[in-house]
């Protein structure tokens, strides 16, 4: 095993087992963050099984052959640590956050929770209430479910882009033990998992005992799992909930999370509707007062992309405000870019991407993300030439490109 410079202070290496391990040396920090990141999330799910990624997640931390959970709490307790899970559309992260010298036990116990967890039939009829609970608080959220509704519409044919990750209270209440020892076979896989460490580590030391505590062996089948792409569908849709608060919903297109234009239309999306500088903050809050919140933003995953716009108004003003949106859209399409817009939205994303390398968290994250997309790991400097390099030119052509004006997916949820 080999351990490589991929750029200054970020390497990588790649056990027998086909786990890829990538690490940044950040030498003047007192901690470290540890996490492996699964390429399996709800999408993965079966299609009778919706949430099973998420129940999985859950009962990992219930223990394992060699630990209970009591045990996995109280080794992270005794080093002052933190360790959590998250499920998500394309993925499957479990992490800690610790001081440097808590990087084995970590790093040992995170190993052995994603490898190696118990499954037992008590443990799943017992978490499965958790989880149960969990759904029936998600379902009580209005902005939770109006999401969902949104979600529901936006991708053709049921793509398992359109089920919450959740699950629902029919799935997670039929889910068996069986099938929980199934999924996590499929795709708990060192083939299908990244480990990534940033902090006060050294990459060799890494390396080294991640090859102590994983699968020293590939699984007979290494082929990488392949998924189908999903499709766009424009509509305009009415959910009735009663709810004080009405939610506005607009998706159009968006690249990728691997393609190049993802960086010049998130300029563009700054000088839209990203923070209270934007144009539709201005706009519709700070000029009219219709809106409380009110925002866009860029959701990029490995196959398909989705630019959203979101508003939270009172009910009377639902139509004014889809309206005013659509204006505000038809504008940045028909209009040159300003310089000074283009610079400030530059500006303020450089800065969000210097100030998130202040983390070890934000460094892993983004490390792991780009590899689960199999996306060229970019160091800091790269990305901040590509974000200078953007022109009010590029920034329109791009802009053209997915703000496609009559091919909107427009929802609005809330009283009639």
């Amino acid at each position: 095993m080999s351990v490589r410079e991929l750029y200054a202070n970020v390497y990588e290496a790649t056990l027998d087992s086909g786990l890829r391990i990538l690490v940044e040396e950040v030498p003047q920090s007192r901690s470290v963050s540890v996490g492996f990141w699964i390429r399996a999330g709800s999408r993965e799910d079966p299609n009778d099984r919706p949430g099973l990624s998420h129940f999985l997640e859950h009962l990992a931390f219930k223990g394992t052959p060699s630990r209970d959970a009591r045990e996995i709490s109280e080794a992270i307790d005794a080093i002052g640590g933190h360790i959590n899970a998250a499920t998500a559309k394309e993925a499957t992260f479990y992490y800690a956050d610790v001081p440097a010298d808590g990087l084995e036990t970590a790093l040992r116990i995170l190993a052995d929770i994603v490898f190696n967890p118990r499954l037992a039939a008590s443990d799943v009829d017992l978490e499965r209430n958790v989880v149960l609970e969990e759904i029936r608080g998600h379902e009580d959220d209005p902005d939770q479910t109006a999401y969902d509704l949104f979600c529901a519409e936006v991708w053709e044919h049921e793509h398992p882009y359109a089920r919450p990750v959740i699950g629902t209270l029919d799935s997670i209440s039929a889910a068996s033990v069986e099938d929980l020892r199934a999924f996590h076979s499929m795709y708990y896989r060192p083939v299908n998992v990244v480990l990534v460490v940033c902090g006060a580590v050294r990459a060799s030391e890494v390396a080294s005992i991640a090859k102590s505590c994983t699968p020293a062996k590939a699984a007979v089948s290494t082929s990488v799992l392949e998924r189908i792409p999903p499709c766009f569908r424009s509509s305009t849709q009415h959910h009735e909930q009663p709810t004080a608060l009405s939610h506005i919903y607009i998706g159009t297109q968006a690249p990728s999370g691997v393609e190049d234009d993802r960086i010049p239309l998130e300029v563009v999306n700054s000088i839209l509707g990203d923070g209270s500088s934007s144009r539709l903050f201005r706009s519709i809050r700070e000029t009219r007062g219709l809106a409380y919140a009110i925002s866009s933003y860029i959701s990029g995953f490995s196959d398909a992309g989705l630019w959203l716009t979101y508003a939270g108004v009172a009910p009377a003003n639902v139509g004014t405000v889809v309206e005013l949106i659509q204006a505000e859209f038809a504008r940045i399409v028909s209009e040159p870019l300003p310089e000074d817009e283009l610079e400030l939205a530059k500006s303020k994303l450089r800065g969000h991407l210097i100030l998130g390398m202040e983390t070890n968290a934000h460094r892993a994250s983004r490390l792991a993300n780009a590899a689960l997309m199999r996306r060229k790991l970019l160091s800091p400097d790269d990305l901040l030439q590509k974000l200078n390099a953007v022109t009010v030119e590029s920034a329109h052509e791009v802009l053209l490109k997915y703000m496609h004006l009559n091919a909107l997916n427009i929802a609005t949820i809330g009283p009639s």
